[in-house]
């Protein structure tokens, strides 16, 4: 053990009063050190924004600033976008989707490997692995799986002599947001287990056995103490699954780019096609403005609705 001699010791003591102050020499020490990370964070984030705003209300015919069209040209474009509005209509289903495939499926899974006796630590790692590996990969795979002809599905369905049962799981229309949603929640709901097995962990299992000597059937058990005991971890999860289906682009956009007819078209692709395909900046941005919105009111409100069930 390295011993500080004393002049040493006094001044890392008078350093650290400096800086503990609320004022004075204790900001101005602070500030070279925090100067990077605003400066970062002020060039890759808060400039960005702020250039995507300035587009939003930028005309994009002309180019020319909010005198052409009011600065509100975008938006109305927008309003007047039937695609637009199915694409939102089909981003509210996708993160509702992936909060029960992927949420719920987590869930079960916890319960389910938290009763094993053995091989727990196996199958935590061999359903966490799916995680690891990326949606632009999971979508690669998952259309194989789906392939009309040769995919693992149909195949299946072939062979059991279940011919009736196969489908076009991505170029029919009413089911192909919904397979695509699978794909991509078989993607992460390893995170979601853990999470759970987590909470699990943390429930005093005391409980469970004061609800056995009271008579108590496994569905009882789960009902007043598992859920109970898992409100806190259920929130997070919930919010995070929300997050993350916001964020749905690489797996539709390997899998089907929004097609066929728009049917599994999301905001997140939609901003990419008006962005780098039709090149009409001003609406893309003006779509990520909406997006950004939406973000922050299912936030806002989710985390209002979980004070109010505490």
């Amino acid at each position: 053990m390295t011993v500080l001699p004393d002049s040493a010791a006094r001044g890392g003591r008078r350093f650290l009063a400096r800086t503990a102050r609320p004022g004075g020499e204790g900001l101005r020490a602070a500030i070279p050190f925090l100067l990077p990370a605003v400066g970062l964070y002020a060039l890759f984030t808060l400039l960005p924004i702020a250039d995507t705003l300035r587009l939003s209300v930028t005309a994009a015919d002309t180019g020319a600033g909010a005198s052409a069209g009011g600065g509100m040209q975008n938006y109305a474009r927008l309003a007047g976008d039937p695609i637009f509005w199915q694409a939102l209509r089909q981003t509210v289903v996708w993160l509702v989707l992936h909060l029960v495939f992927a949420g719920g499926l987590g869930f079960a899974l916890a319960l389910a490997i938290s009763g094993l006796k053995v091989g727990r630590i196996f199958y935590r790692c061999a359903f966490f692995l799916p995680h690891v590996v990326s949606l632009a990969v999971v979508g690669v795979i998952w259309s194989k799986i789906y392939d009309p002809y040769f995919g693992l599905i149909n195949g299946a369905f072939y062979t059991l002599g279940l011919d009736s049962l196969a489908r076009g799981w991505l170029s029919e229309p009413f089911l192909v947001l919904f397979s695509i949603n699978l794909a991509s929640s078989w993607q992460g709901f390893g995170l979601y287990m853990l999470l759970f097995i987590a909470g699990l962990q943390g429930i005093d299992r005391t409980l469970y056995d004061a609800a056995e000597v009271d008579g108590a059937t496994a569905v009882q058990k789960l009902r007043h103490v598992t859920i109970p005991g898992l409100r806190e971890v259920m929130t997070f999860v919930a919010s995070l699954a929300l997050i993350n289906g916001l964020k749905g682009f690489a797996t539709i956009w390997v899998m089907t780019q929004g097609g066929p007819f728009y049917r599994s078209e999301l905001l997140t692709t939609y901003i990419y096609k008006l962005a780098f395909q039709l090149q009409d900046h001003g609406r893309a941005a003006a779509l990520c403005v909406v997006l950004s919105l939406m973000a922050i009111a299912i936030t806002v409100g989710f985390n209002r609705w979980r004070e109010r069930v505490r």
